[in-house]
């Protein structure tokens, strides 16, 4: 690609840094209700970009194509996928890496140069660059006796995930989760492979929509769950801390239709705006933030009568190509708890969880110094993808 567009793209971007410009300055209106992409399945996005008013797509500086399995049907799906986003903005995009970092990655190419999508740079107070060196000195201290981990960083996806694993760690100090913190550093050398899903899925659940100057809701796979089930079940159930602490309360599970292709997304969502899930939803999310219970549960009702409508809405099956199966959706709120009698979110997705209310707690804390508002999660399940008969 033109390497002078990337120099102007990157001199852009350091001067936006340089006057402490937040990224929510420098993306487009977003629709609510607003969510991420799920961080590990960016091959699977139909879904998600139906369910959600604006999806926040961050870029990674991948190789190789994420859409059509590369070569002509990746060019022609993203061609479809910008005119898409141009007409209805139900995409935002913005870069996890500097601009330069994605001048060989042709495939790329004609979503920077039509959106110029923004870096995820955040501007640090000083405490917290402090707090980051402390951390990342106590880090680089332990990777001196691991010879195979000293390996590992050396490439370049090693290197990346030292560096965020470095940053998730101070967060999580600076948030006040030291019993997650603590866990990480003591099964760093014992446990790598652990220790690193460990803080990342941490936190991805409790830390990121703290800080995210989008205050976008977090969206998981059922194998992101499915990981941290596994880890507090079997090779470290013998600890106590290793049980998770109870984030919020489910609030429902639903199967709804899967398109498999951007046509089928948009007869999707034409469906839902007929139905009015989009307004019924931002409704429920900000009854979530206001921690209005009573609101909550009446949203809730109305999510799931819509989403009923729709699943029995033969037209769907009958007209639609390309959607042929169908997935589990599970919403739940975290950073509050409804009352009793209500299923906390991580017991419901089957971890081993302590209901101590120590994190709420911690939470609320963070709430009274509006560090942080209540926000709603969303887990995919695309392993139980299940086939329509029309």
């Amino acid at each position: 690609m033109d390497s002078d567009f990337f120099k102007e793209y990157d001199a852009r971007e350091y001067d936006a840094l340089e006057r402490s410009i937040g990224l929510d300055k420098r993306v487009g209106q977003l629709k609510p209700p607003i969510s991420y992409v799920v961080p590990d399945r960016h091959d699977l996005i139909w879904s998600q970009i139906a369910f959600s008013g604006t999806l926040i797509f961050p870029l990674y500086p991948y190789p190789t194509s994420f859409f059509g399995g590369g070569g002509k049907n990746s060019t022609k799906e993203i061609s479809d996928l910008i005119q898409f986003v141009k007409e209805t903005k139900k995409i935002q995009f913005v870069l996890t890496h500097s601009p330069s970092e994605y001048e060989s990655l042709e495939y790329l190419e004609p979503i920077l140069k039509e959106f110029l999508p923004p870096t995820c740079t955040r501007v640090e107070s000083k405490d917290f660059f402090d707090l980051k060196k402390k951390c990342e000195d106590e880090i680089n201290l332990l990777t001196q006796f691991s010879p195979d981990y000293k390996r590992w960083i050396r490439s370049p996806s090693g290197r990346y995930c030292h560096i965020s694993d470095i940053r998730s760690y101070a967060v999580l100090r600076h948030l006040g989760f030291n019993d997650i913190a603590d866990t990480y550093i003591e099964h760093f050398l014992t446990d790598p492979e652990f220790s690193g899903d460990y803080i990342q899925t941490a936190y991805n659940l409790l830390c990121h929509p703290i800080i995210d100057p989008l205050k976008a809701n977090p969206s998981f796979s059922s194998d992101t769950i499915q990981r941290a089930r596994d880890y507090s079940l079997t090779t470290h159930s013998s600890l106590k801390r290793l049980v998770y602490p109870e984030i919020g309360s489910y609030l429902m599970k639903k199967c709804t239709y899967y398109p498999e292709s951007l046509e089928a997304c948009k007869r999707l969502i034409d469906q839902y705006k007929e139905n009015d899930l989009y307004d019924v939803y931002s409704a429920l999310n900000n009854a979530v933030i206001a921690r209005n219970e009573s609101i909550i549960l009446e949203k809730k009702d109305a999510m799931n009568d819509i989403l009923d409508n729709i699943w029995e809405d033969r037209t769907i099956k009958r007209f639609a190509t390309g959607i042929r199966g169908s997935i589990d959706i599970t919403c739940g709120t975290v950073g509050y708890c409804l009352g009793s009698p209500s299923l906390g979110l991580l017991a419901a997705l089957g971890l081993r969880v302590v209901d101590g209310g120590k994190y709420i707690d911690q939470f609320s804390e963070l709430i009274s110094k509006k560090i942080a508002f209540p926000y709603m999660a969303t887990i995919y399940d695309f392993k139980k993808e299940y086939r329509i008969k029309k």
